[in-house]
Parts: C-alpha cells; structure tokens; sequence
C-alpha cells in the first residue's frame, strides 16, 4: 500500500489532471449552450447572452489551472521517487 508512493502520486496527478480539463470542458460547454437560448429585451427584440466566450474562457482557464496543478503533484511525485533511488545508491550495506 506504501511501496512505491512517488510512482502512485504521479499517476494520481495524471489522472486529477485529465479529469480536471475534461470537467472544464464539459463545464464551458454547458456554458455556451445556456447562453444560446433567446432572451427578450427591454425594446421588445431578442437577444442572446453573452456567454459563449465566457465557455471558451472557463475551458481554456479551467484547463490550464487544471495542467498547473498537475505539475506540482506530479513534481513532488517524482520528488520522492528521486530521493528513493539516492537513498538506496548511497545506503550503506
């Protein structure tokens, strides 16, 4: 359960990190397609909303905050798996 942790964190942040843009994929998607329904004025015309860029925003923001994230667990995963092997190359027998 303990053996081989650094190589666990760095699946883990892998697999966080596709999650992550998938949901903000999926998030900014549901952004665009509630915006696209037609809403009334004031004047009496129609309008859209305008949230179809705020859907691209959260996909490309919500993505990227994602990948950064991932960067830092993934680092400190192979953080640990580093001072594993210096540990076992310098242990005295």
């Amino acid at each position: 359960m303990f053996n081989n942790i650094g190589g666990k964190i760095k699946k883990i942040a892998k697999i966080l990190c596709w999650v992550g843009i998938g949901f903000s994929v999926l998030f900014g998607i549901m952004i665009m397609t509630a915006g696209n329904q037609m809403q009334m004025t004031v004047n009496g015309t129609y309008a859209t909303a305008p949230t179809a860029l705020m859907g691209i925003l959260f996909i490309i923001i919500g993505s990227l905050a994602s990948w950064i994230g991932s960067l830092f667990a993934y680092g400190f995963g192979q953080l640990i798996e580093n001072t594993d092997s210096i540990r076992s190359n310098t242990a005295k027998d």
